[in-house]
């Protein structure tokens, strides 16, 4: 069974919403059958798609502007840096403002934190987790702690 196509202005619609700016979808002036796709900067000319068509389209053509986001719960939706993990940039604005001695007494203070929400938990010791990498690891951390008398 074929798909139905979407049409020019829900297929305009649904590119907005996952993010690609500036796009205009219409027939072509050429050619009624096909849709020209307009982006800043690039035209082209395409056969009508489906909604999944589309959407599988739109996620690699390398329009969609808006980071990607995802739902950390209690109806929060968060920005995932472009760096998936975060990891470099924190770990590059730590090492611009902090002694590695000062990043390693954070990492130890946010070891022992206990607390009833699990997802605190978990995201407490991710950062952790990146606060050791940032200074070395493990056994740096502890040689960073010791030093300092900690």
């Amino acid at each position: 069974m074929k798909r139905k196509p979407l049409t020019t202005l829900a297929a305009a619609d649904i590119g907005r919403e996952m993010g690609v700016r500036g796009l205009i979808v219409h027939r072509d002036p050429a050619d009624r059958a096909l849709w020209q796709v307009v982006t800043p900067g690039r035209c082209e000319t395409h056969e009508p798609m489906d909604e999944k068509a589309w959407r599988a389209f739109l996620a690699a053509s390398g329009w969609i502007d808006r980071p990607a986001r995802y739902d950390a719960g209690h109806g929060r939706k968060v920005t995932v840096p472009e760096d998936p993990s975060g990891e470099d940039a924190l770990a590059e604005a730590l090492r611009a403002n902090l002694s590695p001695q000062a990043v390693a007494v954070i990492a130890a203070y946010l070891q022992p934190v206990r607390t009833m929400d699990e997802q605190v938990l978990r995201e407490l010791q991710w950062f952790s987790d990146v606060l050791t990498a940032t200074v070395g690891g493990d056994d740096e951390l502890n040689r960073l702690c010791e030093e300092v008398g900690l």
